[in-house]
């Protein structure tokens, strides 16, 4: 195994793995382009405007794009080749549940792990972040849904650990030990 593919429930802590992982570990990750807005604090996330990206899909310089609450979401073509190909660093991905089964089964050297937390903890990070994120009701809502749906994809995952203050630690073990 050379890399991670994090899912799990929106608040779970999967961007806090991440960049802990990129930033104290030396893993690397793609860039998600998305058309929704985004803050000075998501190192990994860049916006483009949807006629941009609609544009970028069909001339195949965005891949696997994906729609959650009301916005979308893609990588780069370079980026997405890079994962498939580049060997010299371990990776990191932070994805929805199908689209990380599906690169899961593309890209075998990735491993992919559910992760979960507490519902009391869950619901209060939502709670603030989701408010934060979405500020149309509709688009909460839209997220919501598709949060639950998203919920029945995690009995597919044959590794799911717990997302607490050992998380990065149980990552990096599990990541070792799967690599033997």
């Amino acid at each position: 195994m050379r890399g991670l593919i994090l899912t799990g429930a929106l608040g779970a802590g999967k961007t806090t793995a991440q960049d802990i992982l990129v930033r104290q570990h030396g893993f690397w990750t793609p860039v998600t382009v998305t058309t929704r807005e985004t803050s000075k604090v998501e190192a990994y996330v860049a916006h483009v405007a949807l006629d941009d990206f609609i544009a970028g899909v069909i001339d195949k310089k965005y891949v696997l794009p994906a729609k959650f609450g009301t916005e979308w979401y893609a990588w780069t073509a370079a980026d997405f080749s890079r994962l498939l190909h580049d060997h010299a660093a371990p990776s990191v991905v932070n994805v929805r549940p199908y689209t990380a089964l599906l690169l899961a089964s593309l890209v075998s050297t990735l491993l992919p792990v559910w992760l979960w937390i507490d519902p009391d903890e869950l619901a209060r990070r939502i709670s603030t972040r989701g408010a934060a994120r979405d500020l149309e009701s509709s688009a909460r809502k839209e997220r919501a849904r598709q949060d639950m749906e998203d919920k029945a994809y995690e009995v597919l995952f044959r590794f799911r650990l717990r997302s607490d203050e050992h998380l990065v630690n149980s990552l990096l073990n599990l990541l070792e030990r799967e690599s033997q």
